[in-house]
């Protein structure tokens, strides 16, 4: 929770809020609403065999692994980011990534801005709560309705079909 001055924000481990996103467990840490839509800063919890597909955005994204291992695809080279890893991704750039496992794995993601990744996880994900993990995905994800989201919040996924022929 907030905790100081509208100049200062102190979090407490376990007691930021959550969003369940594609089963990921995203943890808000510095949202746009606190930035003046600066940035948005969140913790993501990936299970083992999770990602994000092909895409890209209208803003910065940058990634620094805390856990675990992520594979994150960018530009057409592929990054095998381990804890303390950091890496950047320009406006426009096609990128995605997946935990290979074995185990859950966790990374703080920051974009700016932020408005538009806020409302695209709050438009598909549910309200987790602090320190809960997600319930894994019962099926495939509807890539109609994330590609939908995606373009109202200034994120176009790519066709499983291009991402596909792409790899």
């Amino acid at each position: 929770m907030k905790v100081g001055s509208s100049q200062v924000k102190s979090v407490k481990a376990g007691t930021a809020p959550g969003i369940a996103v594609l089963g990921h467990g995203l943890t808000f840490l510095d949202t746009p609403d606190d930035t003046d839509n600066g940035f948005f800063l969140w913790e993501c919890s990936t299970p083992a065999g999770a990602g994000v597909p092909p895409h890209s955005e209208r803003n910065h994204e940058a990634f620094y692994v805390l856990e675990g291992t992520f594979e994150i695809e960018a530009d057409g080279s592929l990054f095998s980011c381990a804890p303390g890893d950091f890496l950047g991704v320009a406006p426009g750039v096609v990128h995605s990534f997946r935990n290979p496992g074995p185990g859950s794995a966790r990374m703080l993601t920051i974009v700016s801005p932020g408005s538009q990744h806020r409302r695209f996880f709050e438009a598909l994900g549910e309200p987790l709560e602090p320190g809960a993990l997600p319930a894994p995905l019962a099926g495939p994800p509807d890539f109609e309705r994330i590609a939908s989201v995606g373009r109202d919040s200034g994120i176009d996924f790519l066709p499983p079909e291009e991402a596909a022929v792409d790899d």
